[in-house]
Parts: C-alpha cells; structure tokens; sequence
C-alpha cells in the first residue's frame, strides 16, 4: 500500500502517471454505470446471458469452441444481482434450449453467438 502523500506526490509530479490513473477511474466508472443500468433495466435472464458472454471474453480467445469455467451459481447470482435459485433456473433453461451445458460447478457455454444476440 502507498503512502497517501506518496501518492498525491507521484500524481502531481508526473502528468503522465496522473492521466493513466485518471482514465483508468473513468474508465472502472462508466463500467460500473454501464453494470447498474443493466441492473435496472434488462431481465434476469438478459443479465444472465450477460454474465456468461463477459466471462468467455475474458478468459477464452477461440469463441468458436465451446468454453468450460467453474463457477458457482452463487457468484453468477451476485454479478447479476439476483437470487441464486433465479440463476440456477435461467441456468436451467439456458441447458434446455442446448446454449449451456452443466456438470456439478462446471458451466460450459455452447452457444456463444447466441448468448451474445440474447444480451442485445
């Protein structure tokens, strides 16, 4: 952890450090306003779909191929902002309609594209 005068001092010392971590804050604000309005006003099963396009961006770069990631449906539930039980029942219906697959806490995701075309 820096010191806070260190780090006032780094900032204004250095325009060029100063403008990364002003960016980098505005940057982490609009995510994050971007996340509320999808809280407020896209359904559970939007925001769901949502959750599972974000993690396969972050984690796999060949989208053509189904992707596998352990993840418990409790930390679905708090990136969506809903109940667990809604999740495991979007879950649920996601694996009927063949676009996830499930096994014990491993989620594979089948149908990219379509997950990507259902947050739209």
């Amino acid at each position: 952890m820096i010191p806070k005068d260190d780090f006032f001092s780094l900032l204004q010392g250095n325009r060029e450090v100063a403008s990364k971590f002003i960016r980098m804050l505005s940057n982490e604000i609009k995510d994050r306003e971007e996340r509320l309005l999808q809280l407020a006003y896209n359904s559970v099963r939007k925001r769901v779909a949502q959750a599972l396009v974000m993690l396969v961006q972050r984690y796999q770069e060949d989208r053509s191929k189904p992707f596998s990631m352990a993840v418990t449906r409790e930390d679905i539930a708090s990136m969506v902002g809903t109940a667990t039980e809604t999740v495991i029942r979007t879950l649920s219906d996601f694996k009927d309609e063949r676009l996830v697959d499930m096994k014990g806490s491993l989620i594979t995701v089948l149908e990219y594209e379509k997950l990507v075309r259902m947050r739209n």
